[in-house]
């Protein structure tokens, strides 16, 4: 058979030349749905690791940091070892390399200039004490908490550098004493920009070094409020004003009868939504943090109910939970309501998302959970979680954010299996973009298909691209011979590595072939997507396997191709396609070049809407095809 369904980008006006059989015109094409995978891994045996720390500093977070630092120890052993012997995490290729940077969400309040000294109604309550006009802008920390417990000072600092670096051979005790002392921080600005100072560490060049183009940068947000990002300052002014000076100034209390000026800070940012950053902006400055999003990992500890309290059990995808977790039906908790308890209070809040008792409460983080949403909508390959840190132990939701890390550590995994055709080949092609002055060589199954220029913009570094040869995999006869990669979905070796996944399946190269260190290799699946019951796609070796399943069938109807053709009156297939397809008479037959169930046809009346009959097969059987999911 001619056409294979993958890599599929056949014109609609060249179909009709493909046989005599699809000379009409096609019009109104059902689209078809591509089972797609795309990425771009570094090769990279180091296992380097950027880990950036969002450590919401402001007084209300210190039980929620000394659950945190409870979990650093294991953090940082999880990382390096690999999850070796730990039963909660699935082992992973271990971190040769760590960097860590901790921030603050503390990007100032205001640059109004103040009308009078600020009122301070008890040390934890007015959020601005400790603000100041531009805040810590995303500049890491090397210092830990001022005060109780004590101030400590980061000691394994690279000299004139901001962030602490493990090179594998390091002291790790120094590390982990180094992270704990650097997330003591509850000294800071009460009005929180958890998503801007993201991108504010990115672009500050006092951070110089700390992201490295062959890392993989996993970002950790802590928080017991929600993100207050906005580019108004005068959301933050909390000086009594006139309202020409200040018209966003509020709300306000009223029947207390306390004088107006008493503003109710911590419902400023919900009072004033408008006035926050539209989150697009850091959807795409997240993914945009690395040059392939896949290797960015964006996790948060913040406020959302805790797992028993959530009814997201039927949520299959990130973002299926994300979408459970704010719908407001289904999650009440995470409804912004100012808290009737104080209402019209000085000190009112909103009510919160989770309350861990004497360890405090927290409010709920829409914008943060509404950005893990959109990125995992946004088909970029950006890995996210959030967990709750209401939890009594953070150890689930480091668990959590450790498997993100390593599936992503995990390079050449496939998030879904693939279907053989008859010559045992998958619809992938694997390219490889070379070290610097290195050539596309046969001798390791490579084909020089041309060069690609990898410099910065402004300089220009040439390198060759190689297509690296497909190797027929069969799981019965073990890994093939030559020199090449494979579709692996029966090596112990991989169902370790891919583990993360219900079903494990990967790109795999022979002895010989591996790529380069220095290599960048880029991978890219497509066929059709296939379906969930039998039908057109259905993976199949045998016209058995396309029978339909017989739970789908009524008392009495025939479901083999046998008992079908001795009663065709009643057969369960020819019932369920004329359902599916309205036409009458269809059969599923086992198209043996693509291992896939396929309509057969004598002409295109034959085939439902949007089909065509196909009749150029080397067995001589003719199928309805979708002409916009073909290539030859």
């Amino acid at each position: 058979m001619k056409i294979r369904f993958a890599f599929l980008l056949l014109i609609v006006g060249s179909v009709a030349t493909v046989s005599s059989c699809t000379r009409r015109p096609l019009a109104n094409l059902n689209p078809c749905t591509i089972n797609g995978v795309v990425q771009n891994v570094p090769v990279n045996p180091q296992r380097a690791v950027d880990l950036l720390i969002v450590i919401d500093d402001s007084p209300s977070m210190l039980e929620e940091q000394a659950k945190l630092q409870a979990q650093v120890p294991r953090l940082v052993d999880l990382l390096v070892t690999g999850a070796v012997g730990d039963d909660a995490v699935e082992e992973f290729p271990p971190v040769e390399s760590l960097h860590v940077g901790i921030i603050t969400p503390d990007m100032g309040y205001s640059s109004v200039p103040p009308a009078s000294p600020p009122p301070v109604v008890g040390v934890n309550f007015d959020p601005t004490r400790a603000c100041t006009a531009n805040g810590e802008n995303g500049f890491m920390q090397i210092q830990g908490l001022a005060g109780e417990p004590g101030e400590c000072s980061a000691q394994t600092l690279p000299e004139g550098t901001r962030y602490l670096n493990y090179p594998g051979d390091a002291n790790q005790t120094e590390l982990i004493s180094d992270v704990t002392c650097l997330t003591q921080q509850t000294d800071g600005c009460g009005f929180e920009q958890q998503l801007e100072s993201i991108l504010a560490s990115d672009r500050n060049t006092a951070n110089s070094g700390f992201s490295r183009e062959d890392a993989l940068l996993a970002v950790i947000m802590i928080t017991d409020e929600d993100d207050c990002s906005t580019t108004d300052p005068l959301v933050f002014d909390t000086e009594a004003r006139p309202p020409q000076d200040n018209p966003i100034q509020g709300p306000l209390t009223s029947s207390m009868g306390n004088p107006p000026e008493e503003l109710q800070f911590n419902l400023r940012c919900f009072a004033h939504k408008d006035k926050l950053v539209d989150l697009q902006r850091y959807i795409d400055g997240i993914a945009n943090l690395k040059g392939d999003p896949s290797q960015v990992v964006f996790a948060a500890i913040a406020g959302i109910p805790e797992e028993q309290d959530l009814d997201c059990d039927a949520a299959n995808t990130a973002a299926d939970r994300y979408a459970c977790i704010l719908d407001e039906e289904r999650t009440p908790a995470m409804k912004e309501v100012p808290n009737p308890v104080n209402n019209d209070e000085r000190t009112q809040q909103l009510t919160p998302a989770c309350d861990a008792g004497a360890a405090g409460v927290a409010f709920p983080a829409r914008r943060i959970v509404e950005t893990m949403q959109g990125l995992a909508n946004s088909g970029t390959g950006v890995g996210t979680v959030v967990e709750s840190i209401c939890a009594s132990d953070y150890a689930p939701a480091l668990n959590a954010i450790v498997d993100r890390i390593a599936a992503a550590l995990r390079q050449l995994c496939l998030p879904r299996p693939l279907t053989r055709n008859a010559q045992n080949l998958v619809g992938c092609e694997v390219r490889e973009v070379q070290p610097a002055g290195d050539e596309c060589d046969d001798g390791r199954g490579r084909e020089l298909i041309g060069t690609e220029d990898v410099g910065p913009q402004g300089s220009a570094d040439i390198r060759n691209v190689c297509r690296i040869e497909q190797l027929a995999s069969d799981p019965t006869a073990g890994v093939p011979s030559g020199l090449g990669w494979f579709y692996d979905d029966f090596t112990p070796e991989t169902a370790g590595a891919c583990s993360f996944n219900p079903e494990q399946q990967r790109v795999s190269f022979t002895e010989g072939a591996a790529p380069l260190t220095g290599a960048r290799v880029r991978f890219e699946c497509l066929q059709t997507a296939p379906p969930q019951d039998v039908d057109v796609g259905w993976p199949c070796t045998a016209d058995a396997l396309c029978d339909p399943n017989p739970d789908n069938c009524l008392e009495g109807e025939a479901v083999t191709t046998a008992g079908c053709e001795a009663d065709p009156t009643n057969c369960c297939e020819t019932r369920i396609l004329k359902e599916r397809y309205d036409r009458d008479n269809l059969e599923l037959v086992c198209d043996t070049e693509t291992n896939t169930c396929q309509l057969t046809c004598e002409s295109n009346v034959q085939c439902p809407g949007g089909y065509a009959c196909f009749d150029e097969n080397e067995d001589g059987t003719s199928y309805c095809v979708n002409p916009t999911c073909t290539l030859n």
